[in-house]
């Protein structure tokens, strides 16, 4: 048969047919639409939440670095990583002392620092929201923040007004004037003094010592080789301490569940087009037939479906982008608004690429979804065509069974037709898998669970007293019958005093020697060997404290080590645990050795307690004295002490986050006459400053979410309206034979309910275990892992409910009002 060129007329063939076709045109510009839609939302509001994560890391960090060496720099390490071809930027800061106190208060918690240009103009610009001034240039300046000058009781001074400061270096405590030369705010460590250069060459520390250097790298992504290559190329030494962030260390699995993400999107948007596609040209397969029999080539019948699918996929795509525009940037901000997330507007993160990629994946998933139906719409003969009838795969025999006819017809026809079956329930099962995998990251990094504290603890509340050097200067600030009045409260579950008595640890070789060698080797910048004949001599100079903890935070603190030890010796004071920072004494005692002391007030009661366990547990950190402290249980310290200072109260609510109750207690000692001597370490404060970093992270991620459950859905109505337009005459005659309408939707929902249990099986199952997987390449804070029952439970709750009522709506669309008989004849 000879081929005429007849472009034009078949683009008017494909147009006069989409027209003549509204319905089904309508829907395939739709399937295609909704693709578009959730790849450019996807893509939208999924670059919005990891822009909003890099943000809050920033936040978080107080500054935008990869990596940091803490433990001191040499000028060769400086100039390595600013020289190397994959860093971007390196900032370095150093230690330069702290403050002791001002005329308005002297336990203050505010230290020095002092950072170069680069860390300061350039790494922590971004976690800066305001600068008045300037950063120091002069000895005697300061840039300060207002939490720092609150700690020092001078929070009503402003930029250029003086004030007087006594500080410690390693030159000693000096008392100097300083000129505030500027304010800033933001995020990161607010009680910090920032000093100028000249300040710093003056304190007597060294950048090999004190220093910290920060890392920005060129590539988001970093592998372990590479981490590990940069690591070796800078010569650490023993006291240096080389750490990269959580997100840079798990960078590549990040990346790779962005991916996974982006990929689900496309395989959903592919199986969508192609099943409504196929639908399209399997109800159509007469009308090809017929035009090959007036002389049209199979070359022609490809072209004119090509051009109707183009056309479907302009006008889809067009519309998707649409959609999705207003969705990411209109309703998805409203609706988490609207769930009470946030009350700030939400905004999300575009870039251009976002419409190419989205016409580039859609278009490429139109083009795939079509080979196959196109396929079969050319290989088709005319007399097949005009005796084909658009019917599903399914079993030609049938056995007689037990049990309830309904659910073996419903059962029946869930298995008739594997393929279309199959795409349904795995694409319901994948989105929900995604929606279970970001649901349980977004819960696990909110601000309720994204921090960590002692106990989960509410609050914490310090004598600052106790951090004199001048044991005479303690004061007993948080009394016992404090604690009995604590307790009493029925907005307090729990008070858990944490009681210390200065002691002594002499000189001795079989512990506090090596304790004394690990320490300064640690933490000291002097030799240990100028040391060890004073400490020697006058080990009351290098005192410490013994710590006594009650029941419940033993128990807690055991769990916490590698090796836990026997309560019963613990509370009987046989044993004893040592806090230990950051040190391993490991390989240097043995399992028999014991911490010898005495009491200061009292050097004639000494003890020996075998040490049982070491931790490294802030909590029971102290910020003067070298020797270890040790840490005992409340009996032994009632037992031995006769009036033990309190250091710490650990208050836990009855209520979690309970603003009222911290309210109270704040107000009742702000009351006592050393209210200044008190500090306060609040989970409320902490959730405050985290949500303030996060800024709408939460609500960006439920807008993902949202879009993900959807995607699911999509599958599964275009399955259910296509299965049930092609079983419109079989359940016509069923009702012709007896069955009612109500028995036809009883029908229709337990096939719903096999597509909703089968889906979340699957989701239960594999599901679960992909989501733990993806989850763990994405945790670089190590949160565990907690799937939220609320969301999960609304989301299968929610799915049952859409695949029971997507059946019945479409039943009761396509059955219409017309009668049995005339739906029957409908076949023809």
């Amino acid at each position: 048969m000879l081929e005429n060129n007849n472009r034009k007329i078949i683009t008017k063939m494909a147009v006069s047919s989409l027209r003549g076709n509204k319905p089904k045109s309508a829907v395939m510009i739709i399937a295609v639409m909704l693709s578009s839609f959730m790849l450019f939302s996807v893509f939208t509001v999924g670059s919005t939440y990891f822009k909003m994560q890099q943000v809050q890391n920033i936040h978080l960090h107080g500054a935008d670095f990869d990596a940091v060496l803490h433990g001191g720099y040499s000028e060769q390490q400086l100039k390595q990583c600013k020289n190397n071809q994959d860093v971007r930027v390196a900032g370095a800061g150093a230690y330069a002392g702290a403050a002791v106190k001002t005329d308005a208060d002297d336990t203050l918690h505010t230290g020095l620092i002092w950072c170069d240009e680069t860390n300061w103009s350039v790494m922590m610009k971004p976690a800066r929201k305001r600068v008045r001034g300037y950063y120091p240039k002069k000895e005697n300046e300061l840039m300060v923040t207002k939490a720092a000058l609150k700690d020092c009781g001078k929070e009503n001074l402003d930029v250029g007004d003086t004030f007087d400061l006594t500080y410690t270096d390693q030159n000693g405590t000096h008392t100097k004037n300083f000129l505030i030369s500027g304010i800033w705010e933001g995020y990161g460590e607010q009680e910090l003094f920032y000093v100028s250069e000249a300040f710093y060459n003056k304190t007597g520390y060294q950048l090999n010592q004190m220093g910290v250097l920060y890392v920005k790298f060129k590539n988001k992504i970093l592998t372990e080789d590479q981490r590990t290559k940069f690591q070796e190329s800078i010569h650490l030494n023993k006291r240096q301490n080389f750490q990269f962030t959580g997100e840079t260390e798990k960078s590549a699995g990040i990346f790779a569940g962005m991916a996974g993400l982006v990929l689900v999107t496309c395989l959903s948007a592919y199986l969508l087009i192609y099943n409504i596609l196929y639908l399209s040209v399997s109800g159509n397969i007469r009308y090809y037939g017929l035009m090959q029999t007036v002389g049209m080539s199979s070359r022609q019948i490809r072209l004119l479906m090509k051009t109707q699918i183009m056309m479907i996929g302009t006008a889809g795509v067009g519309g998707g982008i649409l959609l999705g525009f207003l969705t990411s940037f209109l309703l998805i901000p409203k609706i988490v608004r609207t769930l009470g997330i946030r009350e700030s507007a939400i905004p999300v993160t575009f870039h251009p690429a976002v419409f190419f990629i989205t016409i580039f994946i859609t278009g490429l998933t139109v083009y795939f979804g079509g080979r196959k139906p196109m396929k079969k719409a050319v290989s088709v003969t005319p007399v097949e065509a005009l005796n084909y009838r658009l019917t599903s795969a399914g079993k030609k025999t049938h056995k007689t069974r037990n049990g309830s006819l309904l659910w073996r017809m419903a059962a029946d026809q869930f298995c008739k037709d594997k393929k279309k079956t199959g795409i349904a329930v795995l694409s319901l099962a994948a989105s929900l898998s995604m929606f279970l995998c970001l649901i349980t990251i977004i819960q696990s990094h909110g601000a309720r669970t994204i921090m960590s504290n002692y106990m989960d603890t509410d609050l914490v509340v310090s004598n600052d007293t106790l951090m004199k050097e001048e044991d005479e200067k303690w004061e007993q600030i948080l009394k016992p019958s404090l604690i009995k009045e604590l307790k009493k409260s029925k907005d307090i579950r729990e008070v858990h005093p944490l009681r210390c008595s200065k002691i002594i640890v002499p000189w001795e070789p079989e512990f506090s020697d090596v304790w004394m060698r690990e320490f300064y080797e640690k933490w000291m910048y002097t030799p240990y060997k100028d040391d060890v004949s004073d400490y020697k001599k006058h080990p009351e100079k290098y005192y410490s404290v013994m710590q006594g903890i009650d029941k419940e935070e033993f128990e807690h603190l055991n769990e916490s080590l590698i090796q836990p030890v026997d309560q019963e010796l613990f509370e009987s004071g046989k044993i004893c645990i040592i806090y230990g920072p950051g040190m391993d004494l490991s390989g240097q005692i043995d399992k028999k050795a014991r911490v010898k002391f005495y009491l200061s007030e009292n050097k004639n009661k000494k003890f020996q307690l075998r040490i049982a366990g070491m931790t490294d547990d802030s909590y029971y950190g102290r910020t003067s004295g070298k020797a270890p402290v040790v840490i005992v249980s409340e009996s032994f310290m009632k037992k031995h002490v006769m009036n033990p200072y309190i250091s710490k109260l650990n208050i836990r609510y009855t209520k979690e986050y309970d603003d009222e109750t911290e309210g109270r207690i704040r107000k009742k000692l702000s009351q006592s006459p050393y209210a200044k001597d008190v500090s306060y370490e609040s989970r409320i404060d902490s959730m405050k400053d985290i949500q303030k970093a996060q800024g709408n992270m939460t609500g960006v991620g439920v807008g993902i979410a949202l879009i993900l459950a959807l995607i699911g859905l999509m599958n599964y109505i275009n399955t259910v309206f296509g299965n049930i337009q092609n079983r419109k005459v079989s359940l016509a005659v069923m009702e012709s034979v007896g069955m009612t309408e109500k028995q036809v939707k009883k029908l229709l929902v337990r096939e719903g309910l096999l597509f909703a249990g089968t889906s979340l099986a699957l989701t239960a199952t594999a599901g679960l275990f992909i989501t733990y997987q993806y989850y763990q390449t994405m945790n670089y804070m190590n949160i565990p892992f907690q799937i939220p029952a609320v969301p999960v439970l609304a989301a299968v709750l929610l799915s049952a409910a859409v695949c029971i009522g997507i059946p019945l709506a479409a039943y009761r669309i396509i059955r219409g009002k017309a009668p049995v008989a005339e739906r029957i004849r409908g076949f023809e």
